[in-house]
């Protein structure tokens, strides 16, 4: 399959890895106190750089923020555990540890599991204030998921149950049009449908064997479709939200073997954020000036995309597979 919406993609993404380099007092630990979503976006890219093994300070750094209960804090010198924050550095540690190897972040992980187990809720869901009860429930299934596919405990009864239960409560959410909508939370249900999507309903067809999951995706990847605006972006040209899309739809069409059909909307809306991104990195609109966050955000698409076109399985770069 042959790239062809960048030209350069080797070198772009060098760039924009370049760049990141260069703010690491934004996000590293090893500089001072940071934001752990925006340093949990940039771990993300050091593992589908291939360089975790040079740089695995970055993630054992995580272990001293660690509050005492398992969970981590949006910002890593507080004590007030979000358990959005704390599946995604959980599953980051988890994935980056199959190369570094190191017993302490495994036992962070197990100490974070027992947390996540403990705090699910009675009708399947787990809450975090900053984020809706969906986007909090399919960040920990997806925490689950990696967790047992990097522990090769994928018959562990306990976690398989709580995974179930979470993915019967967002499944009772789901609506006709094929998006998840919350009202109260990013309405247009862009979002939302990408990371229950990629969080939620793959780590189902994998791990549960449950067939209903491919006909959700397949139909909810037929909605975003429908909803690219004509230049290729999503949700008004929202940056985040076009990268969480052209992502998801790298992973579903992959697993589902429906690549010829969705490459054409991909690229199109790889195009259209690599054409419309700041000289270095991205805002999260059109001219807004560059952010770690969002370009840590821009750089794993351009990753992501570069391993779609190279036809190796999309759900080992998830973790989902190895």
């Amino acid at each position: 399959m042959m790239i062809t919406a960048i030209e350069n993609l080797d070198h772009v993404i060098e760039h924009e890895w370049n760049y990141l380099d260069s703010q690491k007092n934004e996000w590293s630990l090893l500089t001072g106190d940071q934001d752990m979503e925006v340093l949990e976006h940039v771990l993300r890219c050091i593992l589908h750089m291939g360089i975790t093994d040079k740089m695995p300070q970055e993630f054992q750094e995580c272990l001293k923020v660690q509050n005492p209960d398992g969970g981590w804090s949006k910002i890593s010198n507080t004590n007030q555990t979000s358990i959005w924050i704390t599946t995604f550095v959980g599953l980051k540690l988890s994935r980056g540890n199959l190369i570094i190897k190191d017993p302490a972040i495994s036992a962070a992980v197990d100490k974070t599991l027992e947390y996540i187990l403990n705090s699910q809720e009675e009708d399947g869901h787990w809450t975090d204030p900053e984020w809706s009860h969906l986007d909090t429930t399919c960040s920990v299934t997806c925490f689950l998921t990696i967790y047992q596919v990097t522990r090769d405990k994928q018959d562990d009864e306990r976690i398989n149950k709580a995974r179930r239960r979470g993915f019967d409560y967002i499944m009772s959410w789901h609506r006709e049009s094929g998006l998840w909508k919350d009202n109260g939370f990013h309405p247009s249900g862009i979002e939302t449908t990408a990371h229950l999507m990629q969080y939620t309903l793959v780590p189902a067809y994998f791990m549960d064997k449950i067939e209903f999951a491919e006909k959700a995706c397949l139909d909810a990847a037929e909605s975003l479709v429908d909803e690219q605006a004509e230049n290729g972006s999503w949700d008004n040209e929202n940056m985040d939200h076009t990268m969480d899309a052209c992502r998801n739809l790298m992973l579903v069409s992959d697993i589902f073997n429906q690549k010829e059909k969705y490459m054409p909307v991909i690229e199109k809306g790889v195009q259209w954020l690599t054409k419309n991104k700041n000289e270095s990195g991205w805002g999260d609109f059109i001219d807004e000036p560059s952010n770690v966050e969002r370009t840590a955000d821009g750089l794993d698409t351009l990753l992501k995309f570069r391993r779609y076109c190279s036809n190796q399985p999309m759900s080992d770069f998830w973790a989902y597979t190895k």
